[in-house]
């Protein structure tokens, strides 16, 4: 008797739940929830008129710094600990395409992380200036943190152990690189994310432009992803 092999899409399915499961029994949804309340206690203890024009880009950079923080919190923890703890071994000798299990990883935890950040923006904007944002501006949170989740998964598999620590510095190094007037600031995810939102005075760049830079930073991690979990050994 033969048992049917999983396909890829059950098998990212299987794997987004049990990420899912895994993250509602642990501490990291908590924390990141605390994480997403403390711009949210910024906006309201600066609500002021002589204050808010000004809260606006600082509560989106305050936003894009959690951003820094959530993704890789969630993602390189995540990856990172079944690789140490050879958890994920036992996929390995199981009929599945590794690719899925990568995929089902970001598929369970990027919508988290997209889930409070925007109603974390959402709600300091509320309280901050009377007014919920712009469109464009949760377009480019969402774009940020899937770019940051998917470097997050590509460190995460190069360095096991120290795949959150690493993802941090990388983006705090990028968030340093994007202030830089010249064309090096294309390859930072935040210089990106600012140019997709314009939020005033934070008018970058072009927001098209920027929107193919992000993309291309995004899916050249996750081709590193990929290429790794292939060459994990079982």
């Amino acid at each position: 008797m033969t048992r049917e092999v999983p396909g890829a899409l059950s098998t990212v399915l299987a794997i987004t739940a049990v990420t899912w499961k895994r993250l509602l029994r642990g501490r990291a949804l908590a924390m990141g929830a605390v994480l997403a309340l403390v711009p949210v206690a910024f906006a309201a203890g600066m609500r002021g008129a002589e204050v808010t024009r000004g809260l606006v880009p600082n509560l989106f950079l305050f936003e894009l710094l959690i951003v820094s923080v959530m993704s890789p919190m969630f993602v390189a923890s995540s990856i990172g600990d079944e690789i140490e703890d050879r958890t994920i071994t036992y996929l390995w000798s199981r009929p599945v395409p590794r690719w899925a299990v990568l995929l089902g990883k970001l598929a369970a935890l990027v919508p988290i992380a997209l889930a409070l950040l925007a109603a974390s923006w959402s709600l300091g904007m509320e309280l901050g200036v009377g007014h919920g944002p712009a469109a464009r501006s949760y377009a480019a949170l969402a774009a940020g943190v899937a770019a940051v989740a998917m470097i997050a998964a590509g460190l995460a598999l190069l360095v096991p152990r120290h795949g959150m620590a690493l993802t941090v510095c990388y983006m705090l190094l990028d968030a340093t690189v994007s202030n830089i007037p010249a064309s090096i600031e294309n390859l930072t995810v935040s210089y990106n994310v600012r140019a997709i939102a314009q939020v005033p005075p934070l008018l970058v760049g072009d927001a098209a432009t920027s929107a193919i830079w992000l993309a291309v930073i995004a899916v050249g991690w996750l081709g590193i992803g990929l290429w790794r979990i292939r060459r994990l050994e079982a």
